[in-house]
């Protein structure tokens, strides 16, 4: 619980000498046993996503080995074209190579292993936290490194561009993916967040529009949900279960804001987002005006529909489904301002929220 105390707590932790190296040769050591369903390995999760809260504002530049932003290999940094592979391309000043980098070969500035605080950060923590998502069945540890994962992934900070990368190389997104499907509210929350977070990378908002969007329409409160007729479902018997439950204002918010940025500039997978059938219950959500959900959640939904409704091109679609403007834009005054602005924590936060130890929680 000293992990949740706060930027000076969490500052002190970091700089322990051999904690980081600790939790993580503990987690280490639980994978592939029994042990990895643990109280143990829950907590050790759990500090770590704290430890990674906000990272790139809470440390030094010495601490960080450089601190230069890949704007370039960002997916919503500007740009004419974002569907085309320029956007990687684009390049604020020459920096040591670093903007060099294509988002695909080996990593810059990886040439020593990470060493103490360096091990937070370090795109060879995707692993044991993708392994835990794929093995671990204890919600409380899933959500932590799910958490962890949305943490690392969040924003324009280099080590971030990585780690986005380093999830996709370690075939980390179908992980994720397989994870909405999960009987938790809490887990597919923190999952819908990381997922938003990872399409930050072009390369991962493709994949994401093509293969987790049915889930995500899935997920959504609302119209026919027994869309089985999908590629995407797949799953166990724990497939869809949550839909019939009453999901939070925070998970719904967040799928809305995952779906927000896998279409943002990208026309594909607005087309296959109407294609999921999601039209119908992104405008059943932000008509309900606060009768089922929340003004944050009215908002969301409000601001996916404002932005499928900017591509000129399926317009014709929307109309054949019988779908005017009306359905899309809307009373929301603020919505189009609100577009140009990126995630922060007073709407639904793109980092985790620094958590205690969920010692009394249950399923």
């Amino acid at each position: 619980n000293v992990s949740s105390a706060g930027e000076e707590a969490r500052r002190r932790m970091r700089e322990c000498e051999g904690l980081t190296d600790a939790l993580l040769y503990v987690i280490q050591t639980a994978l592939g046993s029994s042990e990895i369903d643990s109280k143990t390995v829950e907590n050790c999760v759990c500090i770590l996503r704290n430890l990674s809260y906000r990272l790139a504002a809470e440390t030094s530049q010495s601490q960080q080995g450089g601190s230069e932003e890949l704007d370039g290999l960002l997916c919503d940094t500007g740009g004419k074209d974002a569907e085309s592979s320029g956007c990687w391309g684009k390049k604020k000043k020459k920096k040591k190579g670093h903007d060099q980098w294509d988002g695909v070969g080996p990593f810059p500035d990886l040439a020593e292993p990470p060493k103490g605080i360096q091990m937070l950060w370090h795109p060879t923590i995707v692993k044991p936290y993708l392994t835990l998502l794929s093995e671990c069945s204890n919600p409380d540890t899933l959500e932590g490194a799910a958490g962890a994962l949305q943490n690392l992934a969040a924003g324009s900070w280099k080590w971030s561009v990585y780690i986005r990368a380093a999830v996709r190389k370690e075939k980390g997104l179908p992980i994720l993916v397989e994870l909405l499907r999960i009987d938790n509210d809490r887990v597919v929350c923190a999952v819908a967040t990381a997922l938003r977070n990872m399409a930050l990378d072009i390369r991962n908002k493709e994949l994401i529009g093509k293969y987790a969007m049915r889930d995500l329409v899935h997920r959504l409160p609302g119209g026919s949900n027994n869309n089985n007729s999908s590629g995407g479902g797949g799953g166990g018997g724990n497939t869809s279960s949550l839909v019939g439950k009453t999901m939070s204002d925070d998970t719904i918010t967040a799928i809305c804001c995952a779906l927000h940025e896998v279409i943002t500039k990208n026309m594909e997978n607005t087309k296959a987002l109407r294609d999921a059938g999601g039209i119908e219950k992104l405008i059943g959500i932000a008509r309900s005006k606060g009768d089922k959900h929340s003004p944050k959640v009215v908002k969301a939904a409000s601001q996916v529909l404002n932005s499928m409704w900017q591509y000129r091109d399926l317009r014709s679609l929307y109309k054949k489904d019988g779908y005017s403007q009306y359905h899309f834009v809307g009373s929301s005054s603020t919505i189009e301002r609100d577009r140009q602005r990126p995630y922060s924590s007073s709407r639904t936060p793109s980092i985790s929220p620094v958590r205690t130890s969920p010692n009394n929680r249950s399923g």
